[in-house]
C-alpha cells in the first residue's frame, strides 16, 4: 500500500445532478397542482375547509436510488400541520399519478411529507439571540 493512497478521499455514494433535477421537477409539479387545486377535493364535514394554496412545498429531498422522496412543507396556519398531513395522506394516489404521467421514471418514488420546521427554529433562535442582546 502506497503512503500516498491515505490522503486520497474514500469515494462517497452521493446525489449528482440528475438527482437534483428530478427533485426540483417533483417540486415543480407539486407545488402546480397544490396552486391550481387539480386533485380532488375533500368532502368532509368534521374538517374546516383546507385552502392548499397556503401550502408551501419547500424541499424535495430524493434517495440516492429516485425511489423515495420526502416532502418538505409549510403552511400559512401552522396550527393546521394535522389537517395538511391528513390532506396530502388522501392526496397521495393523486400526486404519485402526477408524478409518473409528467415525468419519465422507470419507479414513481414512494412519497412521505413532512412539516418543514426550518423557518420556526430560526424564529426561536432569532428571539433567544434578542433576549441575549437585550441583558447585556
Amino acid at each position: 500500500m502506497n503512503k500516498l493512497d491515505l490522503f486520497v478521499p474514500k469515494k462517497r455514494k452521493t446525489t449528482g445532478r440528475r438527482n437534483d433535477r428530478v427533485a426540483a421537477q417533483i417540486k415543480e409539479l407539486l407545488s402546480l397542482a397544490l396552486i391550481r387545486g387539480d386533485f380532488h377535493h375533500m368532502q368532509d364535514d368534521a374538517t374546516p375547509a383546507l385552502r392548499p394554496s397556503l401550502i408551501t412545498i419547500t424541499y424535495v429531498d430524493l434517495s440516492p436510488d429516485l425511489r423515495n422522496a420526502t416532502v418538505f412543507f409549510t403552511a400559512l396556519d401552522n396550527h393546521a400541520v394535522d389537517e395538511v398531513l391528513e390532506f396530502f395522506r388522501i392526496q397521495i394516489h393523486f400526486f404519485k399519478n402526477l408524478i409518473a404521467q409528467k415525468l419519465s421514471l422507470r419507479v414513481v418514488p414512494n412519497i412521505v411529507f413532512k412539516f418543514d420546521q426550518t423557518s420556526e427554529r430560526a424564529s426561536k433562535i432569532d428571539a433567544l439571540l434578542k433576549n441575549d442582546g437585550v441583558a447585556e
